[in-house]
């Protein structure tokens, strides 16, 4: 019997490590961030040969097994595509991403009723404690993947926020200095490729769209809805308004950065007038019992020492 037990909590425990580290694989934001950066020096550089870089040596073996997982699960056409622009407006544009995506959350879920089932079957852990803990994991694990990507997606709108003002200075003053509105999307890529690399990658994908074919008003709207963020698309808009009648593009881009600078201006007010009622929690739970321990004390000790006579 103590074999049997022995050799569960070596399976759970290999169970347990496996979905953590698949999960760390997939959420590990430096790799995808060094992935990015070799990518763009080999598309510089025009070395296509196939590599195999640090995280495909790290994760060989987790990326197939996850995409098979993910293959058994039920999906629609819809859910896919709505997975997929969701990842899209993280920066997420691997083609794997989605079935990878769907086998973690399946680990994830998985994972923690198949421990606490084999838990009651074999180390006699009480049967509905079990269910309960799995039942609970499994939602957290199941709800994980999609919070962590919500987050991800709320950080670029943000860098977003931050960049876009200094992209529309630069196009300003490179469309007042006569280069074209292709050139100048390419040098100001280029200028802010250091300061802002997530909006210099984006540029770089509408840089590499209107080089197949594709006018400046279609790659900008397509960079508006890989985006889905509010700026982007206003920026499309006069982009488009600006091809097709004509208009004066400058005057138009100067007001939206001022706008856009206006707007995170607002929001750091927003952020610091929160602070005072998020401070309140850890306040009333972590400071408050301490000063009240350390004033009312002594008094409780003297009172108790008195009525102790």
């Amino acid at each position: 019997m103590f074999e049997r037990e022995y050799l569960f909590l070596w399976i759970a425990f290999g169970l347990i490590a496996v979905t953590i580290a698949v999960a760390a694989a997939w959420l590990d934001p430096a790799a995808h961030k060094i992935d990015s950066r070799v990518a763009e020096f080999e598309e510089r550089y025009g070395q296509r040969k196939r590599r195999r870089s640090g995280r495909g040596q790290r994760t060989g073996a987790a990326p197939s097994f996850v995409g098979r997982l993910a293959s058994l699960l039920p999906s629609t056409e819809s859910g896919a595509g709505s997975l997929q622009a969701r990842l899209a407006k993280a920066g997420i544009y691997n083609p794997t991403a989605s079935s990878t995506f769907l086998g973690v959350r399946a680990l994830l879920t998985i994972t923690p009723p198949t421990v606490a089932i084999g838990g009651a079957l074999f180390l006699h852990w009480s049967t509905t404690f079990s269910l309960a803990a799995g039942c609970l994991a499994a939602a957290a694990g199941w709800l994980a993947p999609g919070l962590w990507l919500d987050r991800v997606v709320k950080d670029r709108h943000t860098l977003l926020r931050r960049s876009l003002p200094d992209f529309l200075d630069l196009m300003i003053v490179c469309l007042q200095g006569g280069l074209s509105i292709q050139e100048t999307i390419r040098r100001v890529g280029d200028e802010l490729r250091i300061a802002h690399p997530i909006l210099a990658g984006e540029l770089s994908i509408v840089q590499r769209d209107v080089e197949l074919g594709a006018t400046v008003e279609q790659a900008f709207r397509r960079f508006a809805a890989r985006s889905d963020y509010e700026g982007v698309r206003t920026l499309s808009t006069f982009v488009r308004e600006s091809q097709r009648f004509g208009t004066q593009l400058t005057e138009a881009l100067r007001l939206h950065a001022e706008m856009l600078r206006l707007q995170r201006e607002e929001a750091a007010e927003e952020m610091a007038q929160k602070a005072a009622v998020t401070i309140l929690l850890p306040t009333l739970l972590l400071i408050f019992p301490a000063v009240f321990v350390v004033l009312v004390g002594p008094a409780v000790i003297q009172i108790q020492e008195a009525f102790g006579k």
